[in-house]
């Protein structure tokens, strides 16, 4: 008995494209001009963001998966967490976008939390996005490792 091929190539940022990022050199990704009927947003998020409730044009929903910062070492034993700081250029239809909005806009994702800066922000372009690299640095999606001297833990000699 044969078994079944394994499936290669997925991708969990469904309904959008991955244009660019501030942590890796990326090959040039399709077209990279926006259109009237995309958005590009900096996504900071350490894992991705799925909103299965999206309108579509047939009456129906539709799912969008947000890309995650870490979602590479998904299944993966080991690897390096990518924390703040980076975030990731994701482009998506116009009309997804303004009904997860409505629909969402008022989450943290969106919001930010205690006056940070939100993990999901509306850019004009990929060229917006690379020009805006000092002030992603600034955000923080919250799932960072602690620096021990900061929070006051000590060597100690068991011996």
């Amino acid at each position: 008995m044969a078994r079944p091929a394994k499936k290669t190539g997925a991708t969990l940022a469904q309904g959008g494209t991955v244009v660019g990022t501030t942590f890796e050199e990326t090959e040039k990704t399709k077209s990279a001009a926006k259109t009237a009927e995309t958005v590009v947003l900096a996504v900071s998020l350490p894992h991705g963001l799925k909103f299965d409730d999206v309108p579509c044009s047939d009456g129906g929903t539709k799912t969008i998966v947000f890309p995650g910062l870490n979602d590479a070492l998904r299944s993966k034993r080991e690897g390096i967490l990518i924390g703040r700081g980076n975030a990731v250029a994701f482009k998506i239809d116009k009309t997804d976008w303004e009904n997860i909005l409505k629909m969402h806009g008022k989450e943290a994702a969106f919001t930010g939390v205690n006056g940070g800066l939100p993990c999901i922000i509306p850019m004009k372009d990929e060229k917006e996005f690379k020009s805006r690299s000092d002030e992603l640095k600034e955000i923080d999606h919250g799932v960072n490792p602690v620096d021990p001297e900061k929070v006051g833990v000590k060597e100690t000699n068991n011996v």
